[in-house]
């Protein structure tokens, strides 16, 4: 399949160099180049070879960008299933564990004992670093017993 140039005017062509150039997202800078090359005249197997990757996907990049323009260049939002926990638990949660040290298994249980809330340990362990909580392994005395 052949390609003809892709057409940009300069104003695009100055924000595509820019965010390869200085954007956050490598994904971005990834996407933004692909058409750059597009540009410049090179064809989609010298994308794939320069950019390493699946020929599909330097014509998805292609068609993408006709048909949504700088919006193509960014990952969409993703779905996902949402939080059980509010601020309220969350401050509850922060409350329990600064009080006695307990383990995520411990505050798993208290807390689908008193909020009727059922979380696993490792979302437990992952909200307790989102609030800044640290912990620290209990150790035994250091003091020698004679």
């Amino acid at each position: 399949m052949t390609l003809s140039n892709l057409e940009l005017s300069t104003e695009e062509r100055e924000k595509l160099l820019n965010i390869v150039a200085k954007g956050s997202d490598w994904r971005a800078r990834h996407r933004a180049q692909t058409l750059l090359y597009f540009n410049d005249g090179l064809s989609a197997r010298a994308i794939v070879a320069l950019q390493d990757l699946n020929l599909d996907t330097v014509y998805d990049r292609r068609k993408k960008w006709l048909l949504e323009g700088f919006s193509s260049l960014y990952d969409k939002h993703r779905s996902g299933a949402p939080s059980k926990m509010n601020a309220v638990h969350l401050d509850q949660i922060k409350t329990w564990a600064e009080e006695e040290a307990l383990t995520a298994t411990s505050l798993v249980a208290k807390l689908k004992e008193e909020c009727h809330i059922g979380v696993s340990v490792t979302t437990m362990r992952s909200t307790l670093k989102s609030i800044d909580f640290v912990w620290k392994r209990t150790r035994h005395s250091l003091k020698k017993t004679k």
